[in-house]
């Protein structure tokens, strides 16, 4: 008896809920759910991408000088202004000097030795030229005398050492490498006697010379730059690269200023930072600055926003009234006649905010903005604010 009133009262909760159910389901039909909208409207669409970009010098120039040179005197500091041709920096040139002096000696003294072998040459093939010729004339003679002299004078002719043409080679390569030991000591001088030259008008910006000392390998002597001619440079990943072309603009943010650019150079490769532990590779691009003014300083780190594309006059809609499904497809929700109305679109390009619309909508069609997952196709909606 107990278990049937069990059964019994479990059937009447059941029936309950189930009535209770059907009642909310029947209530929340005849109720429009409330929901934010957004127009269709016409206008312009920018897509821009975000990045940093680092304020470079377009003209900049690292002097090394020679490594064996001892520096007599730096002429300027950081933050000199310098014209094409200004003097940066002095050597010692006594050395070179010395170089040059014991070089022309050598040269001289190879000069004197060949013409010394060439004399010795010439006197040697006189003295041959002459046993030849008495040799000649006592040659077939009878005279136990001339005989006698004939054999003298065959042997001496014997023992006569020639120079030889080869030997007459060597020294004129001895000649012609004190020659070049010469010229490149000459060289060396008058390229010590210049310093180091400014090769176009800008500031210094570095100095690493020191007076009374050799100049460094592992660093520049001086850094010149021209502080008005900047550009702003920039490292693309993969993605975003296919996404830059040269040409476009660039609006460049620093602070309160703004400057106007443009893509002027891509790199035709993309390179990795070791040094930074990275093994995504990177290509680096140029930005033309063409408002520069002297807020903006070289190494400064600034926004810039490349407009990678843009559209006038197109169909548009804010990006959150937008619902992806899971192949891809776009589709939003449509207000028509009090119901939502789920309409595929097709969109082209995309700024922060608002995306194009190519087909699917209208121009003054109404669309749900951010729809949750509790709205469905043919659902009675109400835009927020209205009463129905």
């Amino acid at each position: 008896m107990k278990k049937k009133r069990r059964i019994i009262t479990v059937i009447i909760i059941a029936a309950i809920l189930i009535l209770t159910v059907v009642i909310v389901n029947s209530q929340s039909k005849g109720k429009p759910y409330p929901v934010k909208v957004a127009e269709v409207t016409k206008g312009d669409i920018q897509t821009v991408l975000s990045t940093n970009a680092l304020i470079k010098s377009k003209k900049t120039k690292e002097y090394m000088g020679k490594a064996q040179y001892t520096v007599k005197t730096v002429h300027v500091e950081v933050g000199d202004k310098v014209k094409a041709g200004d003097v940066l920096l002095s050597y010692d040139i006594k050395d070179y000097e010395n170089a040059v002096k014991q070089a022309r000696l050598q040269y001289e003294n190879a000069l004197l030795n060949k013409a010394e072998l060439l004399a010795q040459k010439q006197k040697i093939e006189d003295q041959i030229k002459e046993l030849d010729e008495k040799i000649f004339i006592l040659d077939g003679s009878s005279n136990p005398e001339d005989i006698a002299n004939l054999q003298a004078l065959i042997q001496a002719r014997k023992n006569i050492q020639e120079i030889s043409d080869e030997k007459v080679k060597l020294m004129d390569n001895s000649i012609a490498l004190a020659k070049m030991q010469m010229d490149t000591c000459i060289d060396n001088l008058n390229e010590a006697k210049q310093g180091i030259i400014a090769e176009f008008d800008g500031v210094v910006t570095q100095v690493n010379a020191r007076e009374g000392l050799p100049l460094s390998m592992a660093q520049p002597a001086f850094v010149v730059q021209q502080l008005d001619n900047l550009k702003g440079v920039i490292n693309l990943g993969k993605y975003d690269a296919a996404k830059v072309k040269v040409g476009q603009k660039v609006i460049l943010k620093y602070e309160s200023y703004v400057y106007d650019g443009r893509i002027s150079f891509i790199e035709p490769v993309a390179s990795k930072d070791i040094t930074m532990g990275s093994t995504d590779a990177t290509i680096l691009a140029e930005i033309d600055i063409l408002n520069p003014d002297e807020h903006l300083k070289i190494n400064f780190d600034v926004n810039a926003d490349i407009l990678v594309a843009s559209a006038s006059q197109v169909l548009k809609l804010p990006t959150e009234c937008l619902k992806y499904g899971k192949d891809g497809d776009v589709s939003v929700f449509v207000v028509k006649d009090g119901f939502a109305v789920l309409t595929p679109v097709k969109i082209g390009i995309q700024s922060d905010t608002e995306v194009e619309i190519t087909d699917g909508l209208s121009e003054g069609d109404i669309v749900i903005s951010t729809p949750s997952d509790n709205i469905t196709d043919g659902m009675a909606v109400v835009p927020a604010g209205e009463k129905k």
